[in-house]
């Protein structure tokens, strides 16, 4: 499940099971591993922030950390910034941080799946690799959608009590 993101598509007893050789498509690969585990994360970030401030917002430098570790690409580094950078300024506007990092991971997630519509119908490698980056894709879009909803209903609270609406 953690596999290196640099490795190519290898099956269980360790030879190359890539016969697909497109440089986009082993990016694909081992991006659907990244666009699973953190399409889940991020629906537990989403999730975590019901639960309050805190844990929501260790929960989002636990996962900006891991993000930064995850490979050394600048998108990785940069992506895991922002998330640690939007829990931190969580503490003052909530359902920021899961808002980014469910964004960023569908958007990764759209890339691969349309990807994977191109390329490599063939190889072994292609069947689980699309189921991980629907999974991810879907779990993050999800966790977007909780964000967006808690963000919705937090900015109302906000001007309802400003006004002087909530008793």
């Amino acid at each position: 499940m953690f596999e290196h993101p640099s490795t190519t598509p290898s099956n269980s007893l360790g030879t190359e099971a890539s016969s697909y050789s497109s440089p986009s498509f082993n990016e694909a690969v081992n991006a659907a591993r990244f666009v699973k585990v953190f399409g889940i994360a991020a629906l537990s970030y989403s999730i975590g922030l019901l639960f309050g401030k805190v844990l929501g917002g260790g929960i989002g430098l636990g996962i900006g950390l891991f993000i930064m570790r995850y490979d050394s690409a600048k998108y990785y580094r940069v992506l895991g910034i922002t998330v640690m950078v939007f829990a931190i300024v969580g503490i003052f506007f909530p359902f920021l941080g899961p808002a980014v990092l469910s964004g960023a991971i569908l958007g990764k997630g759209i890339q691969v799946l349309g990807v994977l519509a191109k390329e490599g119908r063939n190889d072994e490698a292609w069947m689980p690799s699309r189921t991980r980056a629907l999974i991810g894709t879907i779990a993050s879009g999800a966790g977007l959608l909780i964000s967006l909803s808690l963000m919705f209903l937090f900015a109302l609270g906000t001007v309802a009590l400003l006004l002087g609406w909530a008793a």
